[in-house]
């Protein structure tokens, strides 16, 4: 038994002594022997490591097109792979050129196997453990959702109580703080704003959210307006984008209250705050989906709204608290037109006339305001006569208002604007006032046009007829001027405008002959009459009606005299026959309709504006060719896949054409035969000022192709982009190719010269320097994304013995896998090179080790924002003169101290020592004012 015994413990002790002995060294003779098994290995690895990249960054490519932001676990993966597999090829490389045997050949040579094998096998089990993570669950969904406007963010924000252009409103400021109050306490769940029309309502929901966001005292916010004929699926889809929530494949009103009660009851720990604007009468919140008990009474969220009727609130809706928005007192009343007037209050004649003026407003702010501004420009008699208005006159100013404005165009564009109503699209606008003839003098070109329709809107907001808006394709029309102004168009001009309810049948057969324009736009309608009988109608707009609504085919039969005609949101196996009869047609709209057939369009001769919006229309024949009056023809997100041959070359009075998310089937010219469109067709469009295309496959473009002379232009080329355009410019141009052989095509570089927004991909060959693809510069470029582009190793390289002038527009750079870009710039920069640049972004640029250097430091003076991701051998953000090989020339480092950096993320920048240091070792960039300003976020590796 003490036999068996030693004699186990003797074969447990060659077993640990070959383990820790024989074991490593049979590891060495195997990475000598076993070498080129390891070396198969490793190149089977590779190459199943390559297919899984591909189809990753398919998905990436396809989520980017998509505008989806890109998980950073994803983006990390995909730079590992591209670093691990570039150091396997020249670890096989090596091996490859390394004198592997010995002795002639007939034995292994150990002193280079050895340690190559070695590496060979490490890095195996590397490219091992990222396919791996590949195939991992995460990796199935590559992107998330970019963040809702509702959804309140996690970083720093001043909360602000009022805007600075109201800070003397104090009963303003004194309800805010009250409705905070009421938001936070627990106990209430509803609370109303209530108030007459035209005290300011909207506006004071406006400081509210900002204050919220600024408080942070809900995780997300939700708001819709209402309105006084609510349409349910936009009051949806308002509150479901806040929050972004997709209900795009939901058609029924019910079906999207599922799904929005469902959003909303997703997780009970979240506070939801939904504001509804503008209410007229009870709104069932279940019919919208918002979650609420048989009486109505909400569940789960907060409510704030708002509505002219304290009823509403505390009747229909069941408010717990409601708060009374009153009319300014005249002190504050007088201050509000005193900063509206300006300068003009200075004025000895006018000022004994202000309190009486001020007095008549009401104490409303949007006719103080509106009444301000009228008086600004008018003269001493204007005055006296303004005395003579009654405060609840609100009828009688918006017409002052509108008899003011001395140009009958702009008040034939008041009363298009009254069909439209509360929301105005710069788009519909012209296709309407075109239609019309409103802008014949201006109609040289269309571009000449839009550009006195923009003015002539801004003339309406300075009037006070339209409300000031930021966003340059859309104007607001507020409830109160809107009525005043369907009232006018109905007297004046015999303008038929229909409200929710309303039918055809409303209107007598006398009203209907004498009328000129009909609109039922988002009020739905049941029905419509089989012919009708409107012999003097010049518009007609049925938009957004009951989609199951249909038109008889002999509808049109009696309105010979109509020029605008809009018919969205209708499903059509084919056109009524009975439009081919409308020959003074010149503009129509078939937007986010279901299209079989539109042959019938062919014999509108006159017909000038054509729209298809997101309409699913699978074919343009022959017969469009036929209108050869078209200046304007949108496919915007149409499902158009053919567009039969010598169509577009027949529309050769186009100006504007727009294609974007659309017809991208492009054939060969020379193709025979050929049942589709070709680019060359383009070239007969001698008018062609504006266009937006897709060219996916660059071998089909044409050396002559008449692009360089767009004055508006979103041209994509290459393969599906996988970059996201967050801006607006009028000239976008967005390239990727594999050669820069198309650079250097003529439209090319005219194109280059004017662009705005520039994306750059794919190249494997050309310059060193980004600057240099455009041979006279980029004049006009405003943003530049340039990546996955291995030949560009600068930005801006001059050699020459002087200074160089580059990218003096320029307001945004994003750089973004390139493997050799070294510096920014290399040379001597003009002071006005870079000298509006607000943003630069890195991300996985391997080789760069400083983003500027010292010379740059008057550039970066108005620098907002920076952001740098991935750059392995980043060590400064800006780099000092030894630092600096080129020994460029060195700006004063003291300047930088009033520099406006607000935002800077560093993140997996392992070699990041700081963001600059001198030469006598000091940081000297920022006051300690600014680092209070600075938000600063250094991420680690993830």
């Amino acid at each position: 038994m003490a036999g068996s015994f030693f004699t186990s413990v003797g074969v447990n002790l060659v077993s640990k002594l070959g383990e820790h002995l024989f074991a490593p060294i049979g590891r060495q003779f195997g990475y000598v022997l076993c070498y080129k098994s390891y070396v198969k290995d490793l190149k089977n690895e590779v190459k199943e490591l390559e297919s899984a990249r591909e189809r990753v960054q398919r998905s990436v490519d396809e989520a980017r097109y998509d505008e989806k932001p890109i998980y950073t676990y994803v983006q990390d993966w995909l730079g590992s792979v591209t670093k691990e597999a570039d150091e396997a090829q020249n670890l096989l490389e090596r091996g490859r050129s390394a004198k592997t045997a010995c002795f002639r050949g007939w034995i292994p040579n150990p002193l280079v196997r050895l340690p190559i094998g070695k590496k060979v096998k490490e890095t195996t089990q590397v490219i091992k453990g990222l396919h791996e993570k590949s195939r991992n669950s995460n990796f199935k969904k590559v992107y998330y959702e970019n963040t809702p406007p509702g959804i309140i963010a996690a970083t720093p924000s001043a909360a602000r109580s009022v805007d600075k252009n109201e800070e003397a409103l104090e009963s303003r400021a004194s309800i805010i703080e009250d409705v905070m109050k009421a938001i936070v306490d627990v106990k209430v769940h509803v609370i109303g704003v209530y108030g007459p029309g035209g005290v300011g309502k909207s506006k004071l929901l406006e400081d509210i959210i900002r204050r919220v966001k600024g408080e942070k005292t809900f995780h997300e916010i939700a708001m819709a307006n209402v309105s006084r004929d609510p349409d349910l699926k936009r009051i949806q889809g308002e509150i479901a984008d806040s929050l972004g929530l997709k209900l795009i494949n939901v058609e029924t009103v019910r079906g999207r209250a599922d799904r929005l009660c469902e959003r909303l009851n997703s997780d009970p720990k979240k506070n939801i705050l939904i504001i509804l604007d503008n209410l007229w009468k009870k709104l069932e919140l279940k019919e919208v989906g918002i979650p609420c008990g048989y009486d109505n009474k909400v569940r789960g969220c907060k409510l704030l709204l708002t509505s002219r009727n304290r009823d509403v609130l505390c009747t229909d809706m069941g408010s717990d608290q409601d708060f009374r928005v009153y009319e300014l007192k005249h002190g504050e009343a007088r201050r509000l037109f005193e900063r509206t007037m300006g300068d003009r209050f200075n004025d000895a004649e006018i000022r004994s006339l202000v309190d009486g003026v001020v007095k008549n407003c009401g104490g409303l702010p949007l006719f103080i305001v509106s009444l301000a501004k009228r008086l600004k420009r008018g003269d001493i008699a204007t005055w006296r006569n303004a005395l003579n208005i009654e405060g609840s006159d609100v009828k009688l100013q918006v017409e002052l208002n509108y008899k003011d404005l001395n140009d009958e165009r702009i008040k034939s564009l008041f009363l298009v604007c009254a069909l439209i109503s509360r929301s105005i699209c710069l788009k519909y606008s012209l296709v309407y006032c075109m239609g019309l003839g409103l802008y014949e003098k201006f109609s040289k070109t269309i571009e000449n046009a839009r550009d006195r329709l923009m003015m002539d809107l801004h003339c309406l907001q300075d009037f006070s007829l339209l409300l000031e808006s930021e966003d340059k394709e859309w104007f607001r029309m507020h409830d109160i001027i809107a009525d005043v102004a369907i009232y006018i168009a109905s007297t004046e001009s015999n303008f038929l405008v229909g409200t929710k309810g309303d039918e055809f049948k409303k209107w007598s057969e006398d009203e209907l002959r004498k009328c000129t324009a009909i609109s039922f736009l988002r009020v739905g309608i049941e029905e419509l009459p089989e012919k009708l009988d409107c012999p003097n109608l010049k518009i007609l707009l049925l938009s957004k009606c009951n989609p199951s609504l249909k038109i008889s085919p002999s509808f049109f039969e009696s309105i010979e005299k109509l020029q605008v005609l809009d018919i969205s949101d209708f499903s059509f196996t084919s056109l009524p026959p009975s439009i081919e009869l409308l020959e003074n047609l010149k503009s129509l709209c078939l937007d986010h309709c279901h299209l079989e057939d539109v042959t019938v369009l062919g014999k509108l001769k006159g017909l000038q504006f054509l729209t298809f919006l997101y309409s699913t229309i699978t074919r343009l024949p022959k017969e469009i060719g036929g209108l050869t009056e078209l200046r304007f023809l949108d496919l915007t997100g149409s499902s158009v896949e053919v567009i039969e041959p010598g169509v577009l070359k027949s529309l050769v009075n186009l100006e504007e054409l727009f294609m974007e998310n659309s017809f991208d089937q492009w054939e060969a010219e020379d193709k025979v035969p050929r049942s589709n469109a070709s680019l060359a067709e383009l070239k007969n469009m001698k008018n062609l000022s504006t266009l937006s295309i897709a060219i996916p496959h660059s071998v089909n473009l044409l050396r002559d192709l008449p692009f360089g002379k767009l004055n508006m232009h979103k041209i994509q080329i290459g393969e599906v982009w996988d970059c996201l355009c967050m801006h607006k410019e009028s000239r976008t141009l967005e390239l990727k190719l594999d050669s820069s052989y198309l650079l250097l095509e003529e439209w090319v570089q005219k194109c280059l010269q004017r662009a705005q927004d520039l994306h750059l991909g794919g190249l494997q060959d050309g310059n060193n320097s980004i600057h240099d693809l455009c041979i006279e510069g980029f004049q006009e470029l405003k943003h530049l994304h340039v990546q996955n582009s291995p030949s560009f190793q600068y930005v801006v390289h001059f050699t020459k013995n002087v200074q160089c002038t580059a990218f003096t527009r320029l307001e945004s750079l994003f750089l973004e896998n390139l493997n050799n870009l070294e510096k920014i710039c290399r040379g001597c920069l003009a002071p006005e090179s870079f000298r509006k640049l607000k943003i630069v972004k890195v991300d996985n640029c391997g080789v760069i080790k400083h983003l500027f250097p010292l010379s740059m430091t008057r550039m970066l003076l108005q620098l907002e924002e920076i952001k740098i991701s991935r750059c392995h051998l980043m060590q400064q953000i800006v780099a000092d003169a030894e630092a600096d090989e080129e020994g460029d020339e060195i700006d004063d480092v003291a300047q930088v101290k009033s520099c406006n950096l607000r935002r800077l993320t560093l993140q997996n920048l392992p070699e990041m020592t700081n963001f600059c240091k001198t030469a006598d070792h000091s940081v000297d960039f920022f006051d300690g004012q600014q680092v209070c300003n600075l938000f600063l976020r250094v991420c680690p590796p993830e």
